[in-house]
């Protein structure tokens, strides 16, 4: 079949240039890829993090009480608003990960493994279920306890001393955060486990109707915690879970808005090259549109003509995007998947992600090239046959660079006379390095706000007790152990936010010294607690994000160990970590609490060497101290872990933040090489004219590499100022979607310092092919170049 002429002309000019045309296909595919491999990302994990958690049918309320046993709650089941109840009780333990080193544990007491009704789990491998003396443990917890299926673990849980349990097999618990991640052992044991007498009760509800709305689930809730008070079954602490959010949900928001965002910034990037393509395309041809005209080509002919080769270059661009952004983004989901203990099962993408890519691909294109094509179809023969010059003229002030060599001189007024050229290359190369360094620049923020959130906490272990402790044998206890430099004891309890303790979420009571040296928290608004304070609280910023009235001045109400207290804020801090904690002076939480005034249920340690290893061997020292002097430890939290563990959880966010790095350097080094090889193309006379004078092949190399190296260095300077207000609000939204702080404003020179390394071996890498093609121009070839 014979194609129409203006058909003809557009495959031919492709083909008649391959390795240009396949340059500007990788140019337009490279943005294409970025953002299909974005969308289907997104589309992906949205929809399989969605579908995988609503299987595990999750509980709309916990409730804590004394006992629950099966009537009860069958009773349940039947009340007012009730779906659904199940009783799984905890068992929070330690779990011995080495000879002297133990890790958090918490094992959920399961009555039938084989009928799960709420925050249901599914058998992964080994054993099912699990004997008396085995445990089944979540797939997600095997690296922290160190083992493996068949190995035997310890665990200690209090009054019940250490209990050997044999690894049976795993599990996948999807509603639950990743164990590794949060840095505890995960486990499920049957009723007739020995260490299930050490469980704490708790009722696990599923509201009828509503199941969306926070307020409804609480309404219900208490109504069942009433019930169950009447029927001398008191309930101390009612959870309600964020409904329908899996509990790493503010990381997957942080991950969509970072995924939207640098697919918004690819697409500008994919269109900045784009019209770049097309400048240069169009100022190779203008003589070939002043021959058609010349022969009665319309303006409108020559323009069909133009944008017939634009729309055949960005239909293969789509042939080659939408797979590789399909393959790409689909193993990134489900290694997103993998890091937030979910399970994709359908990777299938939407349609309208494949019609919004092929829409983009050949519109944007299209439509970015609807100016340039007017404006050089409508030119003149005359004027299309008459050409630019071949010689760039001097911008006016290059009389003061008379002194530099030629060489540079010329690469200096070539490099600033296409300005055209020059703008769309600077704007792409600048556009690709803002992403950069904001993508560096966001990770650094994370660090930095980690590293300073951790700075204000100056000990750096934790000890729990089993029972309070006189504070007579844990001083006389620490003596003995000569890598403690301070400790001391803090008041602490439990608590709920609210007079009828109905709080979203248990709250930490926590009375420090007001004049420590081991608690310098940021304070948000307000002040610390003084010493003359007797009833007084501060408040984090986590606490204040459940109710907006809880402001400085205000009061806050508590429901601490069955009693309702009352205390003005005073002030707000600002903590990374996402518990809830409400700071009181020391005698205002034992009162609260009922707490004796000479005992102790924790002691927080300051180490003398702030080393990893030699903190490890201090708590492995306090471990033995304490059982020696007969004190039951029950917790030891190592505050270098608990920074890991914030580390781990913010992973995800730094792959695809380095995702989109790796992304940009090379959609940069295509559109510098692009830009190069049109300009050297552009510039085949005037290097003919150059070689016909004695330019050595060598000075015409170097006059492309020096070009390269200067439009590199200009969008190097202008990257570094757009990256200001990127960086900035990508760490603002960052932060206060994932801590609900900000992350503070952070420009990392390093990230400027990488990127003009990356630009100068960029410039370098993509004027090699250009450089070798001038020095290797004869001058006849160069001078007949039409």
């Amino acid at each position: 079949m014979k194609l129409a002429p203006r058909w003809a002309k557009a495959f031919a000019d492709i083909v008649a240039r391959p390795g240009r045309s396949l340059l500007v296909i990788l140019a337009m595919t490279a943005g294409l890829f970025e953002m299909g491999a974005m969308l289907t990302k997104y589309t992906i994990l949205h929809r399989e993090l969605s579908v995988t958690y609503a299987r595990t049918h999750p509980a709309s309320a916990i409730l804590v009480t004394d006992a629950v046993d099966d009537r009860l709650v069958e009773a349940v089941r039947h009340l007012p608003g009730i779906k659904d109840a199940e009783a799984r009780p905890v068992v929070a333990a330690r779990v011995r990960v080495s000879p002297d080193e133990w890790s958090p544990a918490a094992l959920f007491v399961v009555p039938d493994f084989d009928r799960q009704r709420l925050d249901v789990f599914a058998h992964d491998l080994g054993a099912w279920p699990p004997k008396p003396g085995q445990v089944l443990i979540e797939r997600s917890s095997l690296s922290v306890a160190r083992a493996l299926v068949g190995d035997s673990l310890t665990f200690h849980a209090r009054e019940n001393g250490d209990t050997p349990l044999e690894i049976a097999g795993t599990v996948h618990a999807a509603g639950l955060a990743p164990g590794w991640m949060d840095h505890v052992v995960i486990g499920f044991v049957g009723a007739d486990s020995p260490l299930a007498g050490a469980a704490q009760a708790q009722l696990r509800i599923a509201v009828s109707d509503r199941p969306f709305e926070r307020r409804h689930i609480r309404e219900v809730a208490g109504q069942v915690a009433a019930w169950l008070g009447e029927r001398g079954h008191p309930v101390t602490r009612i959870t309600v879970p964020e409904p329908g959010r899996h509990p790493h949900a503010a990381q997957m928001d942080t991950f969509t808005y970072l995924i939207g965002a640098f697919g918004v910034l690819s697409f500008l990037l994919g269109v900045m090259l784009v019209a770049t393509m097309i400048h240069g395309l169009l100022v190779e041809q203008v003589r070939e549109i002043g021959i058609m005209k010349a022969i009665g080509a319309t303006t409108r002919q020559v323009a069909g003509i133009y944008l017939a080769e634009v729309a055949l270059l960005a239909a293969a661009s789509l042939v080659l995007a939408i797979p590789l952004g399909w393959a790409v983004g689909q193993g990134y989901a489900k290694f997103a998947a993998s890091i937030l203990n979910a399970e994709i099962t359908d990777t299938s993408v939407p349609w309208w992600v494949y019609a919004l890519e092929v829409a983009v691909g050949l519109l944007v294109p299209l439509l970015v090239s609807l100016v340039p094509v007017g404006r050089a179809s409508r030119i003149t023969a005359r004027e299309a046959m008459s050409g630019p010059s071949s010689h760039p003229q001097a911008a006016p002030g290059f009389a003061i660079l008379a002194r530099i060599s030629r060489p540079l001189l010329w690469s200096l007024r070539t490099t600033l006379t296409h300005r055209v050229r020059l703008a769309l290359t600077v704007t792409t190369l600048a556009l690709g390095g803002a992403v950069f360094m904001s993508a560096i620049n966001v990770g650094k923020a994370y660090d930095r706000a980690v590293d300073r959130d951790f700075a204000t906490r100056r000990y750096d272990i934790a000890v729990g007790f089993a029972r309070p402790q006189p504070l007579a044998a844990i001083a006389a206890a620490l003596a003995t152990v000569p890598g403690v430099e301070r400790a001391e004891c803090w008041p602490e309890g439990t608590g709920s936010l609210g007079a009828d303790g109905l709080g979203a979420a248990q709250l930490a009571v926590v009375g420090p010294d007001p004049g420590s040296p081991l608690l310098a928290l940021a304070l948000a608004e307000g002040r610390w607690l003084r010493r003359d304070d007797v009833r007084a609280a501060v408040i984090n910023r986590a606490v204040q994000a459940l109710d907006s009235t809880l402001q400085v001045g205000h009061p806050i109400q508590l429901l601490v160990n069955g009693r309702t207290v009352s205390w003005p804020i005073v002030g707000v801090v600002q903590e990374m970590s996402p518990h809830l904690a409400v700071y009181a002076p020391p005698q205002a939480v034992l009162e609260a609490t009922g707490q004796s005034q000479g005992l102790a249920r924790s002691v927080r340690v300051a180490t003398r060497s702030r080393d990893a290893a030699a903190e490890l061997a201090v708590a492995r020292d306090l471990q033995r101290t304490f059982e020696r002097f007969g004190i039951e430890v029950t917790g030891m939290q190592r505050m270098l872990d608990m920074r890991q563990a914030i580390l781990d959880h913010l992973l995800i966010i730094k792959t695809i933040l380095a995702a989109a790095a790796i992304l940009v350097v090379l959609v940069g080094g295509l559109a510098l090489a692009l830009t190069l090889t049109l300009a050297v193309i552009q510039r085949t006379r005037e290097l003919g004219i150059l070689s016909a004078i004695g330019a050595p092949p060598r000075t015409l190399a170097f006059h492309v590499w020096i070009e390269s190296v200067l439009i590199g260095l200009v969008s190097w300077a202008a990257a570094v100022i757009l990256a200001i207000p990127v960086s900035a609000v990508l760490e603002f939204v960052c932060g206060q979607m994932f801590f609900r702080m900000s992350l503070g404003f952070y420009v990392s020179p390093a990230a400027a310092a990488i990127w003009l390394g990356l630009v100068v071996v960029l410039a370098t890498v993509s004027s090699l092919a250009p450089a070798r093609r001038a020095a290797r121009l004869t001058t006849r070839e160069a001078l007949a170049y039409e």
